[in-house]
């Protein structure tokens, strides 16, 4: 009898850690709303960081970002002819840099692991925007910046898609590792609409 309680024990806990990491993994929604600011209102490191890692970027637009209950500053502009997007949090350090980028461009066997997971997952599915998403030490950011090599930056990729499955379309983000593997999906609240998304 107690062997079979220890047993019905482990197997809940088991169950209950499974469940757990699977609302993590999947259950987020993402709700993100932003607001443009003026430079005057920008954190003083923010800018100093940026200006000393991109130099002069042209026609930087500021905005307050809240994602989920979470705030911070965000940066847009274009640099090197790609659209660049750099987060910094509410004291002005900061947190990643995002460039848009193409299905094209990402390597061969991250666009095959994406691939796959698309596939396995969703019975449609249309990818609407991806960033690269460099992460890491802000010396190490900005010294990747100058010098056009992120080697020793964390390097993921940020993916919106509508997806559809036997029940719904959802528009989702995900986040994926170099290698393509997924690290979180959340749906993405947009507002109702009469429009397909197919």
């Amino acid at each position: 009898m107690r062997q079979t309680m220890t047993w019905i024990s482990r197997w809940l806990v088991v169950t209950g850690l499974v469940w757990f990491s699977s609302l993590t993994l999947y259950g987020q929604e993402k709700i993100e709303r932003e607001f443009r600011i003026k430079p005057g209102t920008v954190p003083e490191a923010a800018k100093d960081w940026l200006y000393e890692a991109f130099g002069s970027p042209r026609k930087v637009k500021w905005y307050v970002e809240e994602t989920s209950g979470k705030s911070s500053y965000e940066a847009k502009f274009v640099f090197r002819g790609a659209t660049h997007s750099v987060e910094f949090d509410l004291s002005g350090r900061i947190e990643d840099i995002e460039v848009q980028t193409t299905w094209e461009a990402l390597p061969e066997s991250t666009r095959e692991s994406i691939g796959r997971y698309f596939n396995d997952t969703f019975k449609k599915y249309r990818i609407e925007k991806i960033q690269v998403q460099y992460t890491g030490a802000p010396e190490d950011l900005k010294d990747s910046v100058k010098n056009s090599d992120f080697v020793t930056a964390t390097t993921r990729y940020e993916i919106e898609f509508y997806g559809e499955n036997e029940t719904s379309k959802q528009l989702w983000e995900g986040l994926f590792d170099e290698n393509g593997n997924l690290l979180s999906r959340r749906e993405i609240a947009i507002p109702s609409t009469n429009h397909l998304f197919f």
